[in-house]
């Protein structure tokens, strides 16, 4: 015979299925303000400005510059980082092998 669930662990699954319906609801605002945030700043942001760089000039909407400059940014800090990653991952790498050796020799020779 099946054992009926006991009130508590309904009330325990009822429980978190409002805290996940209350964190997409919360989810879903900030959503709608981050775009109404965007959309406000690319209306602000849509006059016309002149871009001199090095050896040339260029007129272009402010918000195309700023977006520009913003990847700009992102691409040359991931590239940056990368050399100190990889040193990263390889320390973390010997150090699992020092350890699965430590290990492994502690096995093989009994005190």
């Amino acid at each position: 015979m099946t054992e009926l669930p006991s009130p508590e662990s309904e009330h325990g699954e009822m429980d978190h299925v409002l805290r996940r319906r209350r964190r997409r609801a919360i989810r879903g605002l900030l959503v709608l303000g981050l775009i109404v945030l965007v959309f406000a700043f690319v209306i602000q942001n849509s006059q016309l400005v002149t871009v001199h760089f090095w050896f040339f000039t260029h007129k272009a909407r402010l918000i195309w510059v700023v977006l520009t400059c913003l990847v700009a940014g992102i691409v040359f800090g991931y590239l940056l980082g990368v050399p100190e990653r990889r040193k990263m991952r390889r320390r973390r790498k010997a150090e699992k092998a020092a350890r699965r050796e430590a290990r492994q020799s502690g096995r093989s020779n009994p005190r």
